[in-house]
């Protein structure tokens, strides 16, 4: 289901007993909006040495854990 709160509100009210489910695509889609904003505020608050370490970790961030390279010093 969608997850917007008319979708939420109208099952609530007119499906009192039903569950509601969030679809895969807009769970991502929520977690990789927030984790944008997330690793934005960290590189404007961080100095300079910091933000060399920050720079290029989205990809990292978003890659599975099981795909990290020891060699390529991703873990």
């Amino acid at each position: 289901m969608d997850m917007s709160l008319a979708y939420i509100y109208a099952v609530t009210d007119y499906l009192p007993d039903a569950t509601i489910v969030f679809d895969h695509f807009h769970l991502v889609k929520l977690f990789n909006e927030k984790l944008t904003v997330f690793r934005r505020d960290l590189q404007r608050v961080a100095k300079e040495t910091g933000k060399k370490v920050l720079k290029g970790t989205r990809r990292l961030l978003l890659k599975n854990p099981k795909n990290l390279k020891v060699e390529r010093n991703e873990k």
